[in-house]
């Protein structure tokens, strides 16, 4: 698998910088590259917008979190009272209790189920908001820089510090965000 994903790194670079060879714009026909990368995960972690989106699902997060232990509670408390009454209980009173119980348990795991579907849903709209926002910044740095090719830094095997552009691209993201 790792064998896999090397060969396709490889190709996609490969590919990548024939199709900088071939292409016909300005910067061919003079024969200047100017190639950078970009760690897009960095950004999106290091950006205003990005700490603001993490805080975001971070309060959705612990306000789900309370929601569930009160339920927890409310089942732990139910079945305290159970085992406290069940020898004066009739049967049918025990099986009612112990039915209302397993409901209880039943909604309590049915609420962690879609409160965890709904924290994935929040996050990957977050995520790609930001990713659409971090896109359209890279894509006018590069143009108003002149930049041939902006790489993700995640299908980069080697790259100089020297063409990396996380940095600048945090400073202009946040500064049009502001």
């Amino acid at each position: 698998m790792k064998k896999m994903m090397v060969w396709s790194t490889v190709l996609f670079l490969f590919v990548s910088l024939m199709s900088i060879g071939m292409s016909k714009d300005t910067f061919a026909q003079t024969g200047e590259y100017k190639i950078g990368f970009v760690d897009l995960q960095l950004v999106i972690d290091s950006s205003e917008e990005g700490s603001r989106a993490q805080e975001q699902m971070k309060q959705k997060a612990d306000e789900l979190a309370v929601q569930a232990k009160a339920m927890k509670d409310d089942i732990q408390k139910m079945k305290d009272d159970y085992d406290k009454q069940s020898l004066a209980l009739t049967p049918e009173a025990r099986t009612e209790k112990r039915d209302e119980i397993a409901k209880k348990e039943l909604d309590y795991n049915r609420f962690v189920k879609d409160s965890q579907s709904e924290l994935r849903l929040i996050e990957q709209r977050a995520l790609k908001q930001l990713l659409e926002d971090v896109g359209r910044v890279v894509v006018e740095y590069g143009k108003t820089n002149n930049y041939t090719v902006i790489f993700e830094a995640g299908n980069i095997l080697y790259g100089s510090s020297a063409i990396e552009l996380t940095e600048e691209i945090i400073k202009a993201y946040n500064s049009r965000n502001q």
